[in-house]
Parts: structure tokens; sequence; C-alpha cells
């Protein structure tokens, strides 16, 4: 059974164990591998107990792409190699609000009397959903996504009559 892990106690250490965790080796036995170096090594670094080695440094830097200046002061990006970075979980779409937003989607625009294809509404619908993710502070936070519906609302409304008023635009009243 592991240990638990005791607070770091220098800042090294502790973007080395941030480091460890942004490649999902909670438990240090992969990164250890990867840098030839032993998990109890790793666990002295971590814990700053220990400073690693100026080699030990490097191999983090070939294996993981970190940028050196940040694992040694904090300043600037993680990753010095982006490709090294750990992929990062792309956000699913919630259905329900997905569905929702479509028919916010559908309803400004009869409202407003404009008639679009159907790949065009799934265009809007689209548009529309990435919109309200990227207004809100927390786009995992469903409350402040529904609570954002009424200002998705006011913009589609606002593209849709200053589009009417513009020749050209394809958005012209049914």
């Amino acid at each position: 059974m592991a240990r638990p892990e005791t607070d770091p106690k220098t800042p090294l250490a502790q973007r080395l164990r941030e480091l460890r965790r942004q490649h999902g080796d909670p438990q240090r036995g992969e990164l250890a591998g990867k840098l030839g170096i032993s998990v109890t090594a790793v666990a002295t670094y971590e814990r700053g107990e220990r400073e690693p080695a100026a080699s030990v440094l490097a191999a983090y830097a070939d294996v993981f792409g970190v940028n050196l200046n940040w694992l040694l002061t904090g300043e600037g990006e993680m990753f010095a190699d982006p490709a090294k970075a750990p992929a990062r979980a792309m956000p699913s779409i919630d259905p329900a609000l997905f569905r929702q937003v479509g028919r916010l989607v559908t309803r400004v625009h009869k409202e407003e009397g404009i008639k679009l294809p159907p790949d065009a509404v799934l265009d809007e619908q689209a548009e529309a959903y990435n919109a309200l993710l990227a207004r809100a502070e927390d786009p995992a936070d469903a409350a402040e996504l529904h609570s954002l519906l009424p200002w998705l609302e006011a913009r589609l409304r606002r593209k849709l009559q200053t589009a009417a008023a513009e020749p050209g635009t394809g958005k012209r009243q049914a």
C-alpha cells in the first residue's frame, strides 16, 4: 500500500509533483521508469528533501518536454515542447443543453421572421453553443451555462436584426 504524500518542502518539489500529475502518474512509478531513476529518488525530489542533479533535470526536459525555466523558477509556460504536453480532455457536449440552444436558435429565427435551411440551423446552433461556452467562466458549470441563456438569446437577436438590415447577408426575412 502506498504511503500518503506529504506536502512538498520547496517550490521546485511542488512543480515536480505537479508535472508528474499532469502526466497522469499519481504513484510515481511510470515517471521514475521513464526518467531512469528510482521511485525513491522521485519521492525525495518531490518532497524537497533533495534537489535533482542537472542530468535528471535534463531527463525531465527531454522525456516530458518541460520548460526548465518553469521547472526551476515557476516562470513561463510549463511545457517548452507542446507536443509532449499531456493532452487535455476535450469537454463533451451536454446533449440537453445543446438541444435547448437549438430550440432557442429555431425560436429566435422564427420570431425574427428568418427561415434557414436545416444545415444552416445546425451551424447556427453549434455557433451559439460555442459562444455560450466561451462566455462562461466555468464551462463545466451547468447552472452558469443555463443562467447565460438570456444573454445568448439577446446576442442572437441583435445579430439577426443587424444581418437583416444589411444587404447581401442572406438573412432576409422570410
